[in-house]
C-alpha cells in the first residue's frame, strides 16, 4: 500500500481517509482519533491523520512493528476496548496523563493483509465504550478505511485453465466423533468482533496445510496447491503452496478459480498467502492446463476449497483422485476441529462473563489479569496450549471468592480465622471447576496461584519449579494488577512503585526469571 503523504493536504487518499476518520466523532462520539498506516516497506506504522488532540500532545508520528501497542493489536486481530488504561503501559503515549482515558483500538485489514491501525479515545460526556454499541460501528469504519487505503485490485483474468475438471465434492468427517453436543451452551454470535481466526489463518492451520500440500506434491505431479476457508464474517487469504514462485498471471488464475466457486466473493477482494519451497528459482510462467477444485463440504453447510493445479495437460487419474479424496478428508477434519475449538472458546468466554458478571470489580480484575498474563505468556514463547491454559485460568483464578462471605470483601483487616477462610479461595475455585472438563489443567493452575517461589505461599507450600508455570505467571500478574488498581481498603500504587515492588520480591515471592521478563515488558528502561 502506498504510504499517505500527510505533508500534502491535497493528497486525495489522505483527504478521503480523514473524512472517514471523522465518522468516529460523528457516529461513535470519540473526541479524539488517530489513523496509522503501514508504510510501503512494511517496517513501521506512520500517523496518517488525526483529530481532537491538543497541540502540546499529539499522537506519536511513528509506531514500529515492535512497538508493544502494535504487538498487542496484532495478537487481538480485531477491535478491542480499554476502558481502564492504567494496567496497560502500551497506551501511555496516548493518555496525556489522563487517569480516565478510554480507548478503542482496531487493526485495519485489506483482503486479509494488515495495513493500518485505528485508535479512538474518550467518548463524549465521559461514557465508557461498549462492545454492543461501539464495536460494530468501528468495524464499519475500518471497512471503509480499508477500501479507501487499499491498492486497486487487479481485474480477474479470463479463464485460461484449458481442461478444468469439475469440482470434486468431499464430505468432512462428522463432528460427533469429536464432541457429543454443545446444546445448551451459550455461544457468542457470528458477528462477535473478537473472532479467534479474525481474517487470517491460525499458525497451526497454516503448518498443517503446508504439510498436507507437501504430501500431495510428493505423490502427484503438481505446480500449486491452494486452500480457501469460507467464513461468513470475514475474507481470509488463500494459502498457496508451490515449489517455485508463481508468475502474476498464475496467481490470478488461482484467484479466478476461488471466485468461480464462491459466487459471493470477487477475485478483487482476495489475496494470496504463499509458501514457496525454492524462492530463489525463476517464477513459473504460462498457464495452468489442469485445475481441480475440491469442495470440502462440512456439516452445517460450510464449504472450504482445496485446489490442485498442473501446468502439464494431464487430467487426474482415478487412483490420483482416490488419494486426493483421502488427503482432502484429513484437511477437512482438521479445519472442522479448529472451528469446533473456536466454538468452545466462545462458549467459555460467554460462560465466564456470566459467572463473573455478578461482581463487577472482580470481573474487571480477572479480565485485566488475563490480558496481561496472556501477553507475558506469549512474550516468553510458551506453547499455544499453555498460553490458552493460562488465559482460561487467569480469567477464573478468583472465582472462589464468589463462594466466600461477601462481607469479607468489605473488611479492611481480617482476624486469623477470617483470613484462613479467605485463603481457602484457590481450593474452593479448583474444587468448583474440577468437573468442567477443561482441555487443560485449569483447576490445578488456579489452586496454586498463591504459592510463592520461596515456598511460603498457600495452600500447599510448593516452592520454585514445583509450582506450575501458569500459577507462577498468574501470581506475578495478579500482584501487579492488585497493586496498581487498588481496592476498597488499599490505595493504588503508581506503576513505577509496583514494578519496584516486584523487583524487590523477585526470587522470594516471584519466579525471578518471570519477574525480569515482566519488568522488561511492563517498564521500558527498567531492569
Amino acid at each position: 500500500m502506498p504510504p499517505l503523504q500527510q505533508s500534502n493536504p491535497h493528497d486525495p487518499q489522505l483527504h478521503r481517509s480523514s473524512q472517514i476518520l471523522y465518522r468516529c466523532f460523528e457516529e461513535i462520539g470519540s473526541t479524539k482519533g488517530a489513523l496509522y498506516c503501514l508504510d510501503a516497506e512494511e517496517s513501521a506504522f506512520h500517523l496518517a491523520s488525526h483529530y481532537g488532540w491538543p497541540r502540546h500532545f499529539t499522537p506519536p508520528a511513528i509506531l514500529s512493528r515492535e512497538d508493544p501497542l502494535i504487538q498487542w493489536a496484532r495478537r487481538e486481530r480485531g477491535p478491542f476496548l480499554v476502558n481502564d488504561p492504567a494496567p496497560y503501559p502500551e497506551l501511555d503515549p496516548f493518555r496525556e496523563a489522563s487517569l480516565n482515558a478510554r480507548f478503542i483500538l482496531a487493526p485495519i485489514y485489506d483482503r486479509g493483509r494488515w495495513i493500518g491501525l485505528l485508535l479512538q479515545r474518550d467518548r463524549d460526556r465521559g461514557v465508557p465504550y461498549t462492545e454492543e454499541r461501539d464495536i460494530p460501528l468501528t468495524l464499519s469504519i475500518c471497512q471503509e478505511l480499508s477500501e479507501a487505503l487499499g491498492e486497486p485490485s487487479l481485474k480477474p483474468p479470463q479463464k485460461t485453465i484449458q481442461d478444468s475438471q469439475p469440482p470434486l465434492p468431499v464430505e468432512a468427517p462428522p463432528s460427533e466423533a469429536m464432541v457429543s453436543t454443545l446444546a445448551g451452551v451459550p455461544i457468542l454470535s457470528q458477528e462477535s468482533p473478537r473472532r479467534i481466526l479474525a481474517g487470517t489463518f491460525l499458525p497451526e492451520q497454516r503448518v498443517f496445510f503446508w504439510e498436507a500440500a507437501s504430501a500431495l506434491f510428493q505423490v502427484l505431479q503438481l505446480q500449486a496447491v491452494g486452500l480457501w476457508m469460507e467464513e461468513p464474517a470475514e475474507i481470509r487469504p488463500i494459502l498457496v503452496f508451490s515449489h517455485h514462485p508463481l508468475s502474476a498471471s498464475l496467481k490470478q488464475e488461482i484467484l479466478a478459480t476461488v471466485a468461480s466457486q464462491t459466487p459471493d466473493i470477487t477475485a478483487g477482494s482476495l489475496r494470496i498467502l504463499p509458501r514457496v519451497e525454492s524462492p530463489a528459482q525463476e517464477p513459473l510462467n504460462g498457464s495452468f492446463r489442469i485445475g481441480l477444485p475440491v469442495v470440502l463440504e462440512e456439516e452445517g453447510g460450510g464449504r472450504d476449497l482445496l485446489m490442485l493445479f498442473r501446468i502439464a495437460d494431464q487430467p487426474f487419474s482415478e487412483p490420483e483422485l482416490a488419494f486426493i479424496r483421502c488427503m482432502a478428508r484429513l484437511v477437512g477434519c482438521h479445519l472442522q476441529e479448529s472451528r469446533l475449538h473456536e466454538r468452545y472458546h466462545r462458549a467459555f468466554l460467554s460462560v465466564s462473563q456470566r459467572i463473573l458478571g455478578s461482581a463487577e470489580g472482580l470481573r474487571t480484575h480477572c479480565l485485566n489479569t488475563a490480558r496481561l498474563a496472556r501477553n507475558l505468556a506469549l512474550r516468553i514463547g510458551l506453547p499455544s496450549s499453555v498460553v490458552e491454559a493460562i488465559s482460561i485460568s487467569a480469567i477464573l483464578h478468583d472465582v472462589g471468592s464468589l463462594l466466600l462471605d461477601p462481607e469479607f470483601q468489605k473488611k479492611g483487616k481480617l482476624d486469623p480465622d477470617e483470613l484462613e477462610r479467605v485463603r481457602a479461595h484457590p481450593v474452593l475455585a479448583s474444587t468448583f471447576l474440577k468437573d468442567f472438563q477443561f482441555p487443560f489443567d485449569v483447576p490445578n493452575i488456579i489452586r496454586h496461584h498463591h504459592e510463592r517461589w520461596d515456598g511460603k505461599g498457600y495452600p500447599d507450600g510448593l516452592a520454585g519449579e514445583e509450582i506450575p508455570i501458569g500459577s507462577r505467571l498468574i501470581a506475578l500478574i495478579e500482584a501487579y494488577e492488585v497493586m496498581t488498581a487498588g481496592s476498597t481498603y488499599r490505595t493504588p500504587m503508581s506503576k513505577t512503585d509496583a514494578l519496584e515492588e516486584i523487583r524487590r520480591n523477585a526470587g522470594t515471592q516471584f519466579d525471578p526469571a518471570l519477574a525480569q521478563e515482566f519488568l522488561t515488558m511492563a517498564g521500558p528502561g527498567t531492569r
